[in-house]
């Protein structure tokens, strides 16, 4: 068989492994993952939670950095403290604040103040990420940005002076420099989106307005030290597809000699560069690009097998990609820079790394090749993360064909220049695989952490206890964020985990998502009056919406609102109305009213709140329609929810209500759009 002509025939412009093309990882001046950390916690503190503007904001991220120094093995430190806190910007001494570097300016209208506060945000992140100014007008502004004078609203007269100097750059416009200089903040950002640690509605283009949120993920990193910030990077990676759903099509149009039907997307990309160098001892040059990155879930296994012969003939394929006439098919730094995101975390090559990343396995080569540095760590990753991967398919396989089928119809239209919406559900459905934590691939990471650290085979761990506490010594953020805090209950857990790891049947666990909370009583609460009851209402929901990666069902705040309703809604015979049909329910054999009650946004689909203007008490003919009746019906549930429920506060006003709140974050304001809660108006009534 003709397995390089068979791979040929089945390869399609355009296709290929790709998240974004730009390398978030500066591993010139940094070790494994600092500068992706920095960046995360600065763009939270500058763009997402604003709390930089705030007295004390500076401050919190100064904590940040150090706490993830300190968790650094002994070696780094040092170096690690040079890049977090680097001698001409050093947040713990020597800095402008956020309001000296904006200077203050004359507030004529609204929009003036909001513009010029997003010029403040995007030029105070990158003079505190240290970055920008390469050349030219860039250099020059870089200088200023340094200067213990120099304030954002002088940004057009530091311009104009430059350009009255160079005749050269007076064709540009001011506002295409200041925005030229902050490029690389707009295109990292993308990285963020894409691996899932901000929501962005779109693919991570567009304005700063569409990242509105840290998502689960997002949030357990910037508070992750540097074994937690690894674990998540690990993750991330294990979770991603060739091509997600939000993945923008490179321009293909009017390639009529390509066959859409023939587009497909491998589901383990990273896995099958680990594979491929275990079974072929390295990568050579431009073998990834050319052919590995255009392997699919079909062809992937005969490629890896085949390694040599497709080595051999890669001649032949990139004659056959340039004849595509596709520029993006052949950018030789767009491939570079993606396999070096998905090697980002077990290189061993990082000079600030001082050789002690136990993970440490590869590294690169100034001809484009990667080169195994230890067999055993490589060997042992691959193991493992087969297990993971057979999981993550068996577990998710219907969310990756479902995005495989709209990438198809999305590349289809794209070659007959067209535009193409994908399905809202289906790019919903892949935000919240992609932005939630995986309980099972976690304690897998923990416990090969375990493993690697201590040179220890899986069959040698047999000490649960021991493990536990290694777990709780170094990943109490990420145990505590799948809800694991009792020693008992982390054992279990990882016990679990691991022997199913020994005996391979990882894949085998099956999952049940609750959607109902039963067996909730009134009594506790029968002694309140109505008034204390709803202030008791409105505080455990506040209590339940703190900030604090550990999410458990709360059944107090259930047997609140059964409380209340009870006092004040309820009939002669105890009876209640659903609040979706407005008809009355039935009485338990202990003498209450029985209700359900139904999260508008989910709690375990899409960490929905437990907070009172979350919830509704619904009878269980109503709870079971809501989640399977047919779309085109499901507006009059909705309507339901309107005009029936006893706290009189329609929908619209509740999710308005929660999100000025920062209770609910924008990719649940997008699962309610995606589900018919909400329209398109609404949702961007809510988001304004």
């Amino acid at each position: 068989m003709n397995y390089v002509s068979e791979f040929l025939d089945g390869v399609t412009p355009g296709n290929y492994f790709l998240t974004k093309s730009m390398e978030i990882s500066k591993i010139e001046t940094s070790g494994t993952l600092w500068y992706l950390k920095k960046f995360l916690v600065l763009y939270d503190a500058i763009f997402l939670s604003k709390i930089i503007r705030k007295k004390d904001g500076i401050a919190i991220v100064k904590n940040n950095f150090e706490k993830y120094i300190e968790s650094l093995p002994e070696s780094q430190k040092k170096e690690a403290e040079k890049f977090f806190f680097p001698d001409n910007i050093d947040i713990r001494r020597n800095y402008r604040t956020y309001m000296e570097f904006s200077g203050s300016i004359e507030i004529n209208h609204l929009s003036d103040i909001d513009q010029h506060m997003s010029l403040v945000d995007k030029y105070y992140f990158v003079y505190l990420m240290n970055i920008g100014g390469q050349h030219k007008v860039n250099a020059f502004l870089k200088d200023q940005i340094y200067n213990t004078n120099f304030e954002v609203k002088k940004l057009d007269l530091l311009i104009n002076q430059y350009k009255s100097q160079h005749v050269e750059e007076k064709t540009k416009s001011n506002n295409q420099i200041k925005n030229d200089y902050h490029a690389a903040l707009r295109n990292e950002r993308q990285i963020l989106f894409y691996f899932g640690f901000v929501h962005s509605r779109s693919n991570g283009t567009g304005k700063d307005k569409e990242f509105a949120s840290l998502t689960p993920i997002g949030e357990l990193a910037v508070q992750s030290n540097s074994k937690e910030f690894a674990l998540i990077w690990e993750h991330q990676k294990i979770k991603m597809i060739s091509q997600p759903v939000t993945v923008k099509i490179p321009s293909i149009k009017n390639c009529n000699f390509c066959d859409s039907n023939k587009f497909k997307i491998n589901y383990s990309p990273y896995l099958t560069i680990l594979k491929c160098m275990k079974q072929n001892g390295g990568l050579a040059p431009k073998f990834y690009d050319l052919v590995l990155s255009r392997t699919n879930n079909e062809n992937v296994d005969s490629v890896i097998e085949n390694y040599d012969l497709f080595k051999r003939e890669l001649d032949l394929v990139k004659t056959t990609i340039t004849g595509y006439g596709i520029r993006s098919d052949l950018a030789n730094e767009d491939f570079a820079k993606e396999i070096k995101k998905y090697m980002l975390g077990i290189r061993s090559d990082l000079s600030k790394d001082n050789g002690d990343n136990y993970f440490g396995c590869v590294k690169s080569s100034t001809n484009g090749a990667w080169k195994i540095t230890d067999n055993n760590r490589l060997n042992r990753i691959v193991d493992l993360y087969s297990q993971i991967d057979e999981y993550k398919v068996r577990r998710y396989e219907n969310i990756f064909k479902d995005c495989e089928k709209e990438l198809r119809g999305k590349y289809s239209s794209t070659v007959k220049g067209k535009s193409y919406d994908v399905n809202h559900r289906i790019k919903m459905s892949w935000d919240l695989y992609n932005i939630r934590k995986e309980n099972i691939i976690m304690l897998s990471l923990v416990a090969n952490d375990y493993m690697m650290n201590n040179q220890l085979e899986i069959e040698e761990l047999t000490d649960y206890s021991i493990l536990c506490d290694y777990g709780k010594r170094f990943f109490a953020n990420v145990l505590k964020s799948i809800n694991l805090v009792k020693k008992s209950d982390i054992i279990n857990a990882l016990k679990d985990v691991v022997e199913r790891i020994k005996n391979h049947t990882l894949s085998e666990i099956e999952y049940n998502i609750d959607y109902s909370i039963d067996n909730v009583y009134v009594n506790r609460f029968s002694t309140l009056n109505s008034t204390d009851l709803l202030n008791k209402i409105k505080e455990v929901s506040e209590q339940n919406v703190q900030p604090n990666l550990e999410r458990k069902r709360d059944g107090k705040i259930i047997g609140l609102l059964n409380s209340y309703y009870l006092a004040n809604y309820s009939d002669e015979n105890n009876l209640i109305t659903c609040e979706c049909c407005g008809e009355k329910t039935f009485i338990k054999n202990n003498g209450e009213p029985y209700l359900e009650y139904h999260h508008l946004i989910p709690f375990s689909i899409a960490d929905g709140p437990d907070h009172y203007e979350n919830l509704f008490g619904v009878c269980p003919m109503c709870h079971r329609k809501i989640h399977s009746i047919k779309d085109s019906f499901k507006d009059e549930l909705y309507d339901g929810f309107d005009t029936n429920n006893h706290f009189n506060k329609n929908i619209l006003d509740r999710l308005k209500d929660l999100y000025q709140k920062e209770i609910l974050k924008s990719y649940q304001l997008e699962y309610a759009l995606s589900e018919y809660i909400i329209n398109e108006n609404e949702y961007n009534l809510i988001l304004a």
